[in-house]
């Protein structure tokens, strides 16, 4: 026997779940590759459960973690496949096979939309609203993985796809292009400009007060780019645990990327932005701000995660009665994705009051 899956070997197809069988046959290749791998004897196969079995088969037949439904025009993982339940994935495979019928296109576009999941139909929608503010041509977004699509994608459902005639909305974009090095760091400066930039004053005097507060912010945040990090995808217990053990020990549950905790800190400039640039205070209002996002994160074990569309990635929101946080575990990395305030709070150490509100 070549094939074992936790230990167990497994002859036949048929011994695996309906539910891993049916993820095979959504795997191009998964199922002729199940049988020709049962019947070598010259290679042996073991996975320690039916998930990293089906992700396996999809990496090594593909080079790739996500599968390509052509019929649905959906770029999936096979874990998040195998998450979706027995009727679920029904639904997606007859359309896939060619037995689609208007019942079964309504069945499986309420199945995208329960686990919301986004076709590369609806990624690419995101082009309208690039080009809405100019950014339609910049080299730095013409090629773009699942993640940065995803990305973009949130950025223009947050701003509106069509903005044309909105100047500082171009002029976010141009502060973005200008910092950015990836597609989704352009999501995070866009923000960052929006937040730092808002109220009246001179185009000028807004990129000046935008480019002097990253300026400013940048340095005091690099010790806050950390997270725990786990041999394997965990599960809600083990984040649970990670956290718990991370903070104990005084390590921060940082961000996944620079770019990221600017836009988050953008928050601090909420109460007067042209002061705080001037004031030396900055810093030790970042780091309050930091340390609150930890308190509140030992204060709220995370719970249920949402399953990446990617399979490979998960999503912990918490809402608390003061402020709600987004952990996110990103390739078995945990981290901080969002922390926001949900009323208007005046810290005692920073004395600097703020409205976090934004995404």
């Amino acid at each position: 026997m070549s094939v074992f899956i936790a230990g167990r070997s497994i002859p036949q197809p048929n011994l695996l779940s309906q539910s891993s069988r049916r993820v095979l046959r959504l795997i191009d290749g998964g199922e002729d590759w199940m049988k020709w791998a049962i019947e070598s004897h010259e290679h042996r196969y073991a996975f320690s459960d039916e998930g990293t079995m089906l992700d396996g088969v999809q990496q090594g037949l593909h080079g790739s973690r996500m599968t390509w439904l052509p019929r649905i025009g959906l770029q999936i993982g096979p874990i998040k496949l195998l998450s979706l339940g027995s009727s679920d994935l029904d639904a997606l495979l007859h359309i896939e096979l060619g037995e689609e019928t208007r019942l079964s296109h309504s069945e499986a576009q309420g199945v995208l939309a329960r686990h919301r999941m986004l076709t590369n139909t609806e990624l690419g929608a995101s082009r309208a609203f690039l080009a809405s503010i100019g950014a339609a041509d910049a080299p730095l977004l013409q090629q773009l993985d699942f993640r940065e699509s995803v990305a973009l994608h949130q950025l223009a459902g947050e701003v509106g796809m069509s903005t044309t005639g909105r100047d500082d909305l171009a002029d976010a974009a141009s502060f973005a292009l200008l910092h950015a090095r990836r597609p989704i760091e352009f999501a995070d400066y866009f923000r960052f400009y929006q937040r730092v930039s808002a109220g009246g004053a001179s185009r000028e005097h807004r990129l000046t007060r935008a480019t002097r507060a990253l300026q400013q912010v940048l340095p005091i945040l690099f010790g806050f780019l950390d997270g725990p990090q786990l041999p394997q995808l965990p599960s809600p217990e083990q984040v649970r645990e990670a956290l718990a053990a991370s903070l104990a020990a005084n390590r921060q549950i940082g961000y996944a990327r620079i770019s990221l905790a600017a836009q988050q800190m953008a928050a601090c400039f909420d109460n007067d932005p042209d002061q705080l640039l001037e004031d030396s205070r900055l810093r030790e209002v970042v780091r309050w701000q930091l340390r609150d996002a930890q308190e509140f994160l030992n204060e709220h074990p995370v719970s249920r995660g949402q399953l990446g569309q990617d399979g490979a990635s998960v999503q912990f929101a918490i809402d608390g009665s003061r402020a709600q946080a987004l952990v996110q575990v990103e390739d078995n990395v945990i981290t901080l994705q969002d922390y926001r305030r949900t009323r208007r709070y005046l810290g005692d150490e920073a004395q600097v009051g703020y409205q976090a509100d934004a995404g």
